[in-house]
């Protein structure tokens, strides 16, 4: 009998919806912002003082650019997020939270490790590596 992944990705990723929709911290979070308004601020975050610009946006979360716009626009209304010209272009603007945004950031950043760490607890570094190819590949799989 052939045995299909199917099964065992569907539970995994119900486990996980659960973990997130379960967790006190982002349900706090969600009150306040979308899911998507949510990813941006993550995305921001992880780059870490990288610049981050629309175009990112659009590219990572697989968006249209009218749809980053008015995501963006209606984001930096709320004060999410600022925008800000970089060398004298105004075309170009690079993403920066606000102290706002950065509170949720950081809320976010701590209960996805949270969930994160609950996800590889009892993986070795090697096993860590392999399964981080393994997201990766995936990843790359779905997006083809």
């Amino acid at each position: 009998m052939v045995k299909y992944f199917q099964d065992d990705i569907l539970v995994i990723v119900n486990l996980i919806r659960h973990k997130i929709n379960g967790s006190e911290k982002l349900s706090v979070v969600q009150k306040e912002i979308s899911r998507r308004q949510a990813a941006v601020i993550g995305i921001i975050d992880e780059y870490q003082g990288k610049p981050v610009f629309q175009k990112d946006i659009s590219r990572i979360l697989k968006i249209r650019r009218s749809t980053a716009t008015s995501m963006l626009q209606d984001m930096e209304r709320d004060d999410l997020i600022k925008r800000v010209p970089v060398g004298g272009d105004m075309r170009l603007k690079q993403l920066l939270l606000t102290e706002k945004s950065m509170r949720f950031a950081m809320l976010i950043r701590e209960e996805f490790t949270m969930i994160e760490e609950t996800i590889i607890r009892g993986f070795s570094e090697d096993e860590k590596k392999q399964f981080r190819n393994y997201l990766e590949r995936i990843k790359e799989n779905l997006t083809e």
